[in-house]
């Protein structure tokens, strides 16, 4: 790759971040830790397009100071690499578990890495065993400088498992495609580390950072925030697609019971956290192939791919089997209740009248348990 195509490649890298940071400006108005972890993503990477072909371009030059600025300018780029990476294991957390107490509780471990990372970077400066600057001011890789390389991919693979482990345990995620980023970084680096004097690493995290963000405009549209279901306008976006393809489907509506009693006992806050765990239990219960959607409230619907009667008797009793499990083990100041109601949605059937034969069934079971109370 010549000097030419090195400038080409970074300034396009860094006028997309540019135009990235600027049209996230909304985003970031949620003062989120998430949000902030991937705006320090695009500057940092935004820095690391810039001051790579600066590197390239003053690379054998000589001015005073050329090699001071070759040197540092390559260990910034270095200590760079583990940095974004460490973010990006972050951000995937966040945006998997939104819990900032497990960042807290996990990540002085899971930052070892970076720290090493940094100390190796930083020694180099001495002894030149990453990289070298020579009396002619050019750069040379050194062959433990391949090393550098492992700890961006051990972050890369653990953000794979966190992935994976969140499905597992709660059903997949189709808003946030992990692999929208990973794909052309794991591309950019395997072509610089293979190939001598390219320069394609950071364009590739530039591209994966704009392919996230186009994921998470689809969540900010369909994706509750809160409790990381679907919403609404993604069930009306569903159930169109039904009817317009003459299809059919089963459906739940489970709502809270004594749900403002939470509310109005340990205060709002706690009401998000019961939310939380209702959504949670519900997803784990029910099909992966199922649609869980946030409808309002405290009201939640699951659309199966099946009509049969039997299915949404199965997925109800799994519902309520997840239910008793989670109260047993009585980590929360609440217990959790459900009334269920169950319809089906075929060909010819109006979605009003699906979604109203459920709210129905529902609420029968909600009189028959504020009957039992009042007595």
């Amino acid at each position: 790759m010549n000097l030419q195509s090195i400038i080409i490649t970074n300034c396009i890298g860094a006028a997309m971040l540019v135009i990235l940071l600027i049209s996230s400006y909304l985003v970031r108005q949620r003062h989120q830790l998430s949000d902030k972890l991937f705006t320090y993503m695009i500057i940092l990477t935004g820095a690391s397009c810039l001051v790579e072909m600066w590197t390239f371009i003053i690379d054998g030059a000589s001015f005073h100071g050329a090699k001071a600025a070759v040197l540092y300018g390559n260990t910034f780029l270095y200590l760079s690499n583990p940095t974004v990476a460490f973010l990006w294991c972050l951000y995937v957390d966040l945006r998997f578990y939104g819990d900032e107490r497990r960042i807290k509780k996990y990540y002085e471990l899971i930052a070892i890495p970076t720290l090493v990372s940094y100390f190796l970077v930083l020694l180099n400066i001495r002894t030149g065993w990453l990289f070298t600057v020579d009396k002619n001011n050019v750069y040379a890789r050194q062959p433990a400088g391949y090393l550098m390389y492992l700890t961006p991919l051990l972050y890369l693979g653990y953000s794979v498992f966190l992935k994976y482990r969140y499905n597992r345990r709660y059903g997949k995620t189709h808003f946030f495609p992990i692999w929208m980023f990973l794909v052309p970084v794991l591309i950019g680096i395997t072509m610089q580390m293979l190939v001598y004097g390219i320069s394609l690493a950071w364009m590739s995290v530039a591209l994966g950072l704009v392919g996230i963000y186009m994921s998470l405009q689809n969540e900010l549209s369909y994706i509750d925030p809160l409790t990381k279901l679907y919403n609404r306008n993604y069930l009306d976006h569903m159930m169109k697609n039904l009817d317009r393809h003459s299809g059919s489907a089963g459906g739940l509506m489970i709502d809270i019971d004594y749900f403002k009693t939470i509310n109005d006992r340990y205060g709002h806050s706690v009401g998000d956290n019961a939310l939380v765990d209702a959504a949670r239990l519900i997803r784990r219960a029910v099909p992966e192939s199922a649609v869980t959607v946030r409808f309002a409230g405290d009201e939640f619907i699951v659309i199966l791919d099946s009509d049969s009667l039997s299915g949404l008797d199965d997925t109800e009793r799994s519902i309520r089997e997840e239910l008793e499990q989670f109260n047993s083990r009585k980590t929360r100041l609440y217990e959790l209740s459900f009334s269920i109601g169950k319809s089906v949605f075929r060909s010819g059937i109006d979605t009003d009248r699906f979604l109203n034969a459920m709210d129905e069934d529902m609420y029968n079971e909600k009189r028959e348990k504020h009957c039992r109370s009042t007595v």
